[in-house]
């Protein structure tokens, strides 16, 4: 593996900057599942061989502004993007039976576009409080949210020309040449800080935190089938395989109704999303 990165920081003022990294990752002899082809007696086998190629590369334009006003700001845009011939071990197997395709290819986890966001919005205690006070004291002292954004356009994959129960078969157009629509996330976490006793290195503290993970309560789609596009349906029970099916039950005098419907559930595949909204509270201790 070769890596090379290049980068550029630029002073705007006192309180921001600005960043620039440039980067070229090369990663060969990677391992790859190869059928050799043409051998006496047998005709063929299969095997695993260093034939693997692949290339990383993209840049990093980001934006940092430090604490104004309890207010402090970092924005990240990455454009990526990463080929090769194989995205794992046994990423060709199965593609053709005349040897391992050579030609580069968008690998599974090539994220063309990746916006990131951290907005923080903090109190300070003692001289540097600058929040409300009630009957003179500092409420909002050692007090902050945070956020964290993201934006990332879809990962690769290769759509499929017949549907399958649950999956796909016969390789439809290029190989990881559709692409999964973008996820956006928003994580939020508040917090305050409570000195127990103790002053400056000395004290002892608590930290409690209320945290949301996936604010919105987006259903981000991370997994389709290949043959739809679909996160929920995967085309079998509309194709002419799965008609005749169907009529099959119906015929033998079962419920096919029954049929439809278990069938409905199983295609509901979770693991097609990202997780729903998750709630945290906690306490971290400082001492």
């Amino acid at each position: 593996m070769v890596d090379y990165e290049v980068g550029f920081q630029q002073e705007l003022n006192k309180r921001s900057a600005i960043k620039f990294s440039a980067y070229y990752r090369e990663m060969r002899d990677m391992l790859q599942a190869r059928t050799i082809l043409y051998v006496p007696v047998i005709g063929q086998y299969e095997t695993y061989g260093n034939i693997d190629f692949g290339t990383v590369k993209g840049f990093t334009l980001q934006y940092d502004l430090r604490r104004v006003q309890n207010m402090e700001l970092r924005l990240a845009y990455t454009l990526q993007f990463a080929d090769g011939t194989g995205s794992n071990a046994n990423s060709q197997r199965g593609l053709t039976t005349r040897g391992n395709i050579r030609n580069l290819f968008p690998l599974d986890y090539d994220e063309r576009h990746n916006i990131q966001a951290v907005l923080d919005y903090r109190y300070s205690s003692g001289k540097a409080y600058t929040g409300p006070r009630i009957s003179g004291k500092d409420i909002l002292a050692d007090f902050g949210v945070n956020f964290q954004m993201s934006a990332v356009s879809g990962k690769p994959y290769t759509a499929t020309l017949r549907s399958t129960r649950f999956g796909g078969a016969g390789t439809l157009g290029a190989i990881n040449g559709n692409r999964l629509p973008w996820r956006m996330n928003v994580d939020m976490r508040v917090d305050k800080i409570f000195v127990l006793s103790g002053k400056g290195k000395n004290q002892f503290s608590v930290n409690v935190y209320f945290r949301a993970a996936n604010l919105l309560n987006r259903k981000n789609v991370i997994g389709v089938y290949p043959t739809t596009g679909s996160p929920t349906n995967d085309g079998y029970l509309a194709s002419q395989e799965g008609q005749s099916v169907v009529r099959g039950i119906t015929e033998s005098g079962q419920n096919s109704e029954a049929y439809l419907a278990s069938y409905s559930w199983v295609v509901q595949n979770p693991n097609n999303f990202t997780l729903p909204r998750r709630l945290y509270v906690g306490a971290i201790f400082g001492f």
